[in-house]
């Protein structure tokens, strides 16, 4: 069932109604191409979900009607993930899957071995096309919450703003070429920050800020990925062990 993003200012919650505009309305009647009476599913990007039925369509608005509550599907896992900034379009797919893996806030990086700092008059269009990205990736998972997206900065930089690590909070950072520590046993871990070094890895002196902020070195075996691969299989693991990625009731 296809998922669309409604502003808020357009729910009608106490009539069960909602307004579809603009790209929205015309991705909703142009490519997907629904007709009065198919089923809808409606988020609002912060958590809410909606499943109704669509009412009608015309020129840049749908109407949605018979609005119904969905049952929360985020995860209760905070997972932040801090990343060397990859090359070309790899951090693009970073944002698509680890959307869909449920990670909530997305840190891209400047690093000592990372691609060149974006110049600010491109920066914009960049950040745009990003959070196209996560949007289209929120409506194909059925998720209820758009991550965060930060623009790049040194890793520093992001450390300091991070500041001390907090009660329930774990910090991780993928090793190459080393064993790392155990992945550590689940407890009550509410927030992860997961970092993910570039293409070149992490230089000495960043590694040292790294375990300066608390982050403990974990790895993920002995093949060298490249960095948008470990990304994702880092999230993934830490969706599995603290997260809702596997699930004892799943049924066909």
């Amino acid at each position: 069932m296809p998922q669309f993003i409604v502003a808020s200012a357009d729910l009608d919650l106490a009539r069960g109604r909602a307004t579809l505009h603009g790209p929205e309305a015309k991705h909703c009647t142009a490519v997907v191409r629904l007709r009065a009476g198919d089923p809808i599913l409606l988020t609002d990007g912060s958590g809410r979900r909606w499943q109704g039925t669509c009412a009608g369509a015309g020129g840049s608005r749908v109407q949605v009607e018979q609005l119904q509550p969905l049952a929360a599907n985020e995860p209760g896992l905070h997972l932040e993930l801090l990343q060397g900034l990859p090359k070309g379009d790899r951090w693009d797919d970073v944002l698509e899957k680890g959307t869909e893996l449920g990670v909530t806030a997305f840190r891209p990086l400047y690093t000592a071995r990372s691609v060149p700092h974006i110049p600010l008059p491109r920066l914009d269009k960049r950040m745009q096309r990003w959070h196209e990205k996560l949007r289209a990736a929120l409506k194909q998972c059925e998720r209820g919450r758009l991550p965060l997206l930060e623009e790049p900065a040194p890793l520093d930089r992001c450390l300091r703003h991070l500041g001390p690590c907090g009660t329930g909070e774990l910090r991780l950072v993928l090793a190459e070429r080393a064993s790392g520590e155990p992945w550590p046993d689940s407890g009550a871990t509410r927030t992860i920050r997961l970092a993910v070094g570039p293409e070149g890895g992490w230089a000495p002196e960043e590694r040292q800020l790294l375990q300066d902020a608390n982050f403990r070195p974990v790895s993920l075996g002995p093949r060298i990925l490249r960095t948008d691969t470990a990304a994702l299989a880092g999230c993934a693991l830490v969706m599995q062990r603290w997260g809702d990625l596997v699930s004892a009731d799943a049924r066909w």
